[in-house]
């Protein structure tokens, strides 16, 4: 297929081939909310996007890929100049595809062969060429590093304001007392009803929020002093030593690993 315009894509949900692939190169772009009948695997090309389903979020970056089952309801925000690949798969061909969303890392093969289906004729039916690479590509993503949409995202009249603050402003420093006073209710009050909706205390959820913004931006290029002052870290050090406990490794390293892949 084409390089596309999101203005101007083909309804992958109603084309004759049963994987089918589009290319989309442009500047910042935000989806309504919607859900497809096919199966979407979202490759990140070039940029970062915040990928909202009705009860999580995730940041997908440069080498990662979202699985987003069929009827699967979601949205998608991306800022600046971004290029991503999706691929569509017809779950009455491929009944046993996962059930759960989630983000896998995408290795050089199966870059590849991504890339290779979105350059295929959405209006014919698959010969047995494509047949076995579309099995190598389902084999390569079973294969691949897999990682939930981790950060979920509260309901409640309250909470979900102050969620969506943060994701915008991750280095916010209010406490949940003063947003307590800001909503109208104690932070005792708040900090049960994050736990009931999330599974998080207010501050692990606040800390997994500034993670997941700091490994998109760090994959965007931005540099560790950049990324630590951005998500409210007073000091390279203090963000390093929370990276590390949550990934095993400092920033620096994954970022030269990617590097390397690409």
């Amino acid at each position: 297929m084409p390089v596309y315009s999101p203005t101007s894509v083909e309804d992958p949900d109603s084309v004759v081939c049963p994987v089918v692939g589009q290319a989309i190169d442009t500047r910042a772009h935000a989806s309504d909310w919607h859900a497809h009948r096919r199966a979407q695997l979202l490759y990140q090309v070039q940029g970062g996007v915040t990928l909202y389903l009705a009860d999580r979020v995730g940041q997908l970056a440069p080498l990662q890929a979202a699985w987003l089952p069929a009827g699967c309801l979601h949205r998608t925000v991306m800022q600046g100049a971004f290029a991503y690949r999706s691929l569509y798969f017809d779950v009455d061909v491929f009944p046993n595809l996962p059930r759960q969303p989630g983000i896998l890392d995408v290795n050089p093969l199966l870059r590849e062969m991504i890339v290779r289906i979105t350059q295929w004729p959405s209006d014919q039916p698959l010969d047995a060429v494509r047949q076995r690479l579309v099995a190598t590509l389902l084999d390569e993503m079973a294969a691949a590093p897999t990682a939930p949409l981790h950060l979920p995202m509260p309901r409640d009249r309250r909470l979900a304001p102050i969620a969506r603050a943060l994701l915008a402003d991750p280095a916010c420093p209010r406490s949940i007392e003063d947003w307590g006073k800001q909503v109208g209710a104690s932070g005792r009050t708040l900090a049960r009803a994050f736990l009931a909706e999330t599974g998080l205390p207010f501050t692990r959820w606040r800390t997994q929020c500034r993670l997941l913004i700091a490994r998109a931006r760090l994959a965007e290029g931005a540099s560790v002093t950049e990324v630590a002052h951005s998500v409210g870290y007073a000091s390279d050090s203090a963000f390093i030593a929370m990276f590390r406990r949550a990934y095993g490794e400092p920033p620096g390293r994954r970022l030269h690993r990617r590097a390397v892949a690409l």
